[in-house]
């Protein structure tokens, strides 16, 4: 059947630009007939393993290493037809891919509201976009672990011209996920993730508390700061008759640094499964003055991918919009983590974590000062639906118990 799989993966249409891609696909399939795994491996262009880089224009200026690849492993079905074999290998693309696109819904549905937006819309709209169901993870992620980044490298897809202050990762604190992009922090932090016994979250039920493992993050890649609050959506499904969707209309009660208001009693849904988070934090300033600020994080959708060879492989893609309200900030991003389990006695798993940000012309029209409607000279510049900037970071993460994590 070789030439009915040729023909077949000859069809889609990221492979027409490589034919080599072809026969090698052709080939993993015929081999691996119960579960088939194609792997794609490319070197890695590293940059120092430990850069403080608080000057975030000399960042943007200077960036990292060329874009980092993935070594990814992507499951493909016995019997894949055309449809699925090309879901699949976009998905392997898109992780490996140089350019990376924001794919999903428009800005403006993804925006958080201002208080002028709102007061124009005469509407009942809140003042943040709906956040997605939580992720869910495989079952070996449960428990308590210790995390350690080692930066690895940025890239510019379009080039360093189009970049912004105003991109997520140019500034300190204006993408969650990587607080301080460039810095390898010395040491590592404690992660939580629980096993859900209601299943709202996933077959496994495993999902990260957000509520434990931000604020322990935050703090990492920024020393000089201190979380004070965090609040969560934590335990607001809203059912929708098509497997439940997340309602983020409530936020938690603050869980204060000082332990108020972070008991169950007081917070039981807390570190509930979550799509959003909102910490208030003390940071320095540029001027150099001590200030606080707080971010409010929502997780529009993710994507989920597991190995079905042996279930020790699992590729999570998020979709984030960001609102740092005292700079007026808003940043858009895109995380892609792979996390595979390690086969030998210590156990622990490894992975990288890679985030595309991007930048709206509406937000790039800020820089320059310009009207509504006139932004047609940004448009000729660069493409505000491809990523202007990706950053790339290697996982390493070891299992430890509650009494560990508390001393970390």
């Amino acid at each position: 059947h070789h030439h009915v799989l040729v023909n077949m993966i000859s069809r889609i249409p990221i492979l027409k630009f490589d034919p080599s891609w072809t026969c090698i696909l052709a080939f993993l399939l015929l081999q691996h007939q119960e579960t088939m795994v194609a792997v794609h491996s490319l070197s890695v262009p590293t940059s120092p393993e430990s850069r403080f880089t608080s000057n975030r224009r000399d960042f943007i200026m200077q960036g990292g290493a060329g874009a980092a690849m993935y070594h990814l492993s992507a499951p493909f079905p016995a019997l894949a037809d055309e449809e699925t074999l090309r879901n699949e290998i976009s998905i392997a693309s898109q992780v490996e891919a140089k350019s990376i696109f924001w794919d999903g819904p428009s800005w403006s549905s993804c925006r958080y509201g201002t208080s002028t937006l709102l007061s124009a819309d005469k509407s009942t709209k809140s003042n943040y976009p709906l956040a997605g169901k939580p992720a869910s993870y495989p079952e070996w992620m449960e428990g308590y672990h210790t995390a350690k980044y080692n930066f690895i490298g940025a890239s510019f897809p379009q080039g360093r011209g189009v970049l912004s202050l105003r991109t997520a990762g140019a500034g300190l604190g204006s993408c969650l996920s990587l607080p301080n992009v460039g810095y390898t922090p010395p040491s590592a932090h404690a992660t939580h993730f629980i096993k859900n016994s209601n299943k709202q979250v996933g077959d496994d039920g495993v999902y990260e508390d957000l509520a434990y493992n931000v604020p322990r993050k935050f703090e990492l890649f920024w020393p000089q700061s201190k979380v004070l609050a965090v609040q969560t959506n934590g335990g607001h499904v809203k059912d929708d008759g098509s497997g439940g969707s997340f309602n983020n209309g409530i936020l938690s009660p603050k869980c204060l640094v000082s332990g108020a208001g972070c008991s169950y009693d007081d917070n039981p849904n807390l570190h509930s499964p979550a799509s959003r988070v909102a910490i208030e934090f003390d940071c320095i300033t540029r001027r150099g003055r001590r200030a606080t600020q707080s971010c409010d994080v929502i997780m529009i959708d993710h994507l989920i991918q597991r190995s079905n060879r042996n279930g020790h492989y699992c590729l999570v893609i998020k979709r984030y919009s960001q609102y740092n309200i005292d700079q007026d900030l808003q940043t858009f991003y895109r995380e892609f983590t792979s996390l595979e389990k390690k086969n030998n006695d210590e156990g622990g798993v490894v992975g990288k974590t890679r985030i595309a940000a991007f930048l709206p012309y509406y937000i790039k029209g800020m820089d320059v000062n310009l009207n509504s409607g006139a932004d047609s000279g940004i448009r000729n510049v660069y493409d505000e639906n491809e990523a202007v900037a990706i950053y790339d970071y290697k996982i390493s993460m070891k299992p430890i118990d509650e009494l560990q994590a508390v001393n970390l």
